[in-house]
């Protein structure tokens, strides 16, 4: 008779060798360079990225190669953990200079990212006493996925939110296993670090702090169950207050702005807002119909819904919540994620539902016991990887290429480059975005202009400032005397202003200084220089200024 150990309906769980650290490490290695491959190869050689990965290393750029660098420079709309982490990178731009032109630094940043979250799916099933076979299908599952290898490779920050948010379903199973309070405390680190990668991680606390309290009150004893759960949901929660208190009380000593993602204008509600009032492509994209929200949560992951049912049938049969851990985790951001596009609170991109795919990894590997115990359960999870992998991928590669539902570049873009004719070549708007940014900061770059000689704000013109070899020739809107130069530019040796379109985009500093500097210069100069965009439209004017503005007459 096989030992419990090995008494698996899977085929292919087998009693596993001891594990070498030196396996992990190469798997790191291996995604790592494989994200980081087709990150490179879509941006260089397709030209093809999503506009946030880069406008984050323009970030992390303000901070070293500005003319006044200061490290608040990194700005407080957005989560600054990105950029920091590609602070260091652009440092080796001097020798690569497409890590800072081309925003390679964020494929970088992404690249460790998302590598490292598929090392946690790693250790989870190694926590569990996965055998080696279904282990590799684990990893592969999660790791190969379409969608993670295309937000592996993307420079954006739901890499680092994937990989917090996984870290954190490790410890907490740990924890609901073994009692250890350090694997609650390190639950609540890996909370608080990802709330510093993206605000979305805020849901995720809340559903892990009420599991927390819902374990540790069944587990006290009755004298004890009121303070025993008040501490433990104070440690798993402490780590994320300390990062929200934090950041945003810098943002306010600094900016003056509470929770600038907000309340600037510069901010994802302000962005929101005025797609809304213009129309077009970024309207649509918040779409609050449910069938579209549920094809794109289901495209994400066929599985989705039933993984989860089968996490809570699993969790009442087995009197036992780890199972549960995914769903508290991950599922509040996914839930989330769905009313925000339904009330049009920001837009409905398909990569919001980007962690139905950890979700279902997760609770597979879940299923399957330490003790050796419930071999139908390990059967379930089995089943759910099987499933999520040779139905799932495919399923996700066509909710991918359809624009309703893969609704940005970088999913059904991709369709382009497998049937090049699929699509006519002026559809492929996509495919010249920063081109005229390039060609614009060339067109500074070629006239050796002394630092401080164009003046723009970097909300719509950062492209301009990372594709230049002479950032320092710009007076952007992170540095000290931005507002004094807007006011006085003539006074500060400023030679051309670049005005953006505020049909395009209203939050700019410039247009809001001077209602009609789009139009005719605002009095400042002379129009020398227009740039279009990659959809036909004018984006930018640049104007030379000539003097002082002549007052009206009275």
């Amino acid at each position: 008779m096989a030992p419990a150990a090995t008494a698996v309906g899977a085929t292919l769980d087998d009693v596993a060798p001891p594990v070498r650290r030196g396996w992990g490490v190469a798997l790191f290695a291996a995604l790592a360079a494989l994200y980081f491959g087709v990150g490179t190869l879509l941006v260089l050689r397709y030209n093809l990225f999503d506009p946030d990965a880069p406008s984050r290393v323009a970030n992390a750029g303000y901070v070293v190669f500005s003319r006044q660098p200061h490290l608040s420079a990194i700005g407080f709309v957005w989560n600054p953990l990105p950029s920091m982490v590609e602070i260091p990178v652009l440092q080796f731009s001097r020798w690569w200079p497409e890590l800072k032109t081309h925003g390679l630094a964020a494929v970088v940043q992404s690249s460790l990212f998302m590598a490292g979250a598929a090392l946690m799916v790693r250790r989870i099933a190694l926590d569990r006493g996965v055998g080696a076979g279904w282990r590799w299908v684990a990893v592969g599952c999660f790791a190969l996925q379409p969608m993670i290898v295309v937000y592996g490779a993307s420079g954006m920050s739901e890499a680092a939110e994937t990989f917090f948010l996984v870290w954190t379903i490790r410890h907490l199973a740990q924890w609901i296993r073994s009692d250890r309070v350090g694997d609650l405390a390190w639950a609540g680190i890996a909370l608080g670090l990802g709330y510093l990668a993206r605000y979305e991680v805020v849901p995720a606390a809340v559903g892990v702090a009420l599991l927390v309290a819902a374990v540790a009150f069944r587990r006290a004893r009755a004298a004890e169950r009121l303070d025993s759960t008040i501490l433990c949901v104070l440690i798993v929660s402490f780590p994320l207050a300390c990062a929200f208190t934090i950041w945003a009380v810098t943002g306010w000593v600094v900016s003056g702005e509470l929770f600038a993602t907000l309340s600037s204008q510069y901010g994802n509600g302000s962005q929101v807002a005025g797609a809304a009032e213009r129309g077009g492509p970024l309207a649509g994209a918040a779409s609050d119909d449910w069938v579209v929200i549920g094809a794109r949560l289901l495209g994400m992951q066929p599985f989705v819904v039933i993984a989860a049912a089968c996490a809570l049938a699993l969790a009442v049969v087995r009197r036992n919540a780890v199972v549960l851990v995914p769903l508290a985790t991950l599922g509040p951001v996914l839930a989330f994620a769905a009313w925000s596009q339904y009330s049009s609170t920001t837009f409905g991109w398909f990569r919001f539902y980007l962690l139905a795919i950890p979700l279902v990894v997760c609770v597979a590997l879940l299923c399957w016991s330490p003790d050796a115990t419930g071999d139908g359960a390990r059967r379930l999870g089995a089943g759910l990887l099987t499933a999520s992998l040779l139905v799932g991928a495919p399923v996700t590669v066509y909710a991918m290429s359809d624009q309703r539902i893969g609704n940005q570049q970088l999913q059904f873009g991709l369709a382009s480059l497998v049937d090049p004719h699929g699509r006519p070549a002026g559809e492929q708007w996509y495919r010249r975005l920063m081109v005229n940014d390039r060609s614009l900061a060339d067109y500074f770059d070629r006239r050796n202009l002394p630092d401080g000689s164009v003046l723009m704000d970097t909300f719509n013109t950062w492209g301009i400032w990372l594709s230049s070899d002479r950032p320092r020739q710009f007076v952007i809107t992170s540095d000290y005397d931005f507002t004094a130069v807007m006011n006085r530019p003539y006074d500060f040796g400023v030679r051309y202003v670049v005005a953006s379109n505020p049909a395009i985009s209203d939050a700019d500093a410039l247009n809001v200084r001077y209602p009609s500097l789009w139009n005719d210069g605002a009095g400042l100069g002379t129009l020398v220089h227009s740039v279009f965009g990659a959809t036909g439209d004018e984006r930018f004017r640049v104007y030379r200024i000539t003097g002082r503005p002549v007052p009206p007459a009275s």
